[in-house]
C-alpha cells in the first residue's frame, strides 16, 4: 500500500482512534500552532502543495522480530508500553503524476536529527507500517525551516529520487559516518545526564523512563543501519565483507551510552 493508502485510513482522537493525535488537512492543523520553526516548516508545505495532510504523533511498537533489532539487543526496547514510538509529525499526499510523498518532521535543534533517522527506519523496515512506502518519504528536521520546504518542492515535482534527497538533508547535518556517530554518542549522552536529573525531582518518573528507553533505542537503530547501508564502509573498512560490517555495526550500536531500565527506577 502507498503512504496515502496507509495513513489516511488511520483513525485519529477526534474520531475515536488511539493511533494518532491528528489526521487531516494541513491547512487546519497549521490554525492550532503558535509561531515558530515547526509552523514556519509546514507552512512552507502548505505553500507548495494547499491538498497536504498530516498525521500527529503516530504510534507504532519497536518490531522483534526484525533482525536487525535482534542483532542490536537492546533488552530494555521490549519493555516499551504498546504504541510508545511515536513519529510527530508526517506531511503527505499527492505528488506529480501518479506519485505520493511523504516527510516526517523532528521539532528540535541539529542533535534530534539522528531521532528522526531512527524512526524513518522503523517505520519503513521490514514489515514496518511504512515498509512499502520507503521510496516516498525523507526525514527532516524543522530547525532548518528553509531545507524543510526545498526538500518538500523538490518531493512534489519529483525531480530527484528519495535517497538522494535524504543524503541532500544529511549533509546539513552530517559529512561521513564518524561525524553522524559523535552526533548520536553526544545525543546519547546528554539524554542520559538529563534524565538522571529529571529522576531525581519526580517519583512519576515511568513515561520519562520509557522516553529515554525510546529514544536510546532509535539512536542505536540509526547508528547501526546506517553503517550497514554505507557501502563505502563495507568495501574500504571491512574488505566487501558483509559479516564483518554487520559485526562493525553492531559494535558501533553497543557504544551508544544509556541506562538500564532498573538502574533509572532505583536513581
Amino acid at each position: 500500500m502507498s503512504i496515502v493508502d496507509v495513513l489516511s485510513n488511520i483513525s485519529d482522537r477526534r474520531k475515536g482512534g488511539d493511533q494518532c493525535q491528528f489526521n487531516g488537512y494541513l491547512e487546519d492543523y497549521l490554525e492550532t500552532l503558535e509561531d515558530g520553526n515547526l509552523k514556519t516548516s509546514l507552512a512552507h508545505l502548505f505553500e507548495a502543495e494547499p491538498n497536504l495532510r498530516i498525521i500527529v504523533d503516530l504510534s507504532f511498537d519497536v518490531n522483534k522480530d526484525v533482525i536487525s533489532n535482534q542483532i542490536i539487543r537492546y533488552k530494555d526496547a521490549s519493555k516499551l508500553p504498546k504504541g510508545f514510538l511515536k513519529a510527530p509529525y508526517i506531511v503527505y499526499g499527492k505528488a506529480a503524476g501518479d506519485a505520493e510523498m511523504g516527510i516526517l518532521l523532528i521539532d528540535g535543534d541539529k542533535s534530534d536529527y539522528p531521532l528522526a533517522k531512527g524512526l524513518y527506519y522503523c517505520l519503513t523496515e521490514q514489515t514496518g507500517m511504512l515498509e512499502n512506502a520507503r521510496n516516498e518519504l525523507v526525514a527532516v528536521n524543522t530547525d532548518q525551516p528553509e531545507v524543510v520546504a526545498s526538500i518538500g518542492k523538490k518531493l512534489l515535482a519529483q525531480t530527484q529520487r528519495v535517497g538522494a534527497l535524504q543524503r541532500e538533508v544529511d549533509r546539513h547535518y552530517y559529512n561521513s559516518f564518524n561525524a553522524l556517530n559523535e552526533l548520536v554518542l553526544a545525543k546519547a549522552e546528554d539524554l542520559k545526564n538529563s534524565t538522571i536529573e529529571h529522576c531525581k525531582e519526580t517519583q512519576e518518573r515511568g513515561d520519562l523512563i520509557y522516553s529515554a528507553i525510546s529514544k536510546w533505542y532509535l539512536l542505536k537503530k540509526t547508528v547501526y543501519v546506517q553503517y550497514m547501508t554505507n557501502k563505502d564502509l563495507l568495501e574500504k573498512d571491512n574488505e566487501g565483507n558483509i559479516k564483518k560490517q554487520r559485526h562493525n555495526a553492531k559494535l558501533h550500536a553497543d557504544q551508544v551510552p544509556f541506562m538500564a531500565f532498573s538502574e533509572l527506577w532505583r536513581v
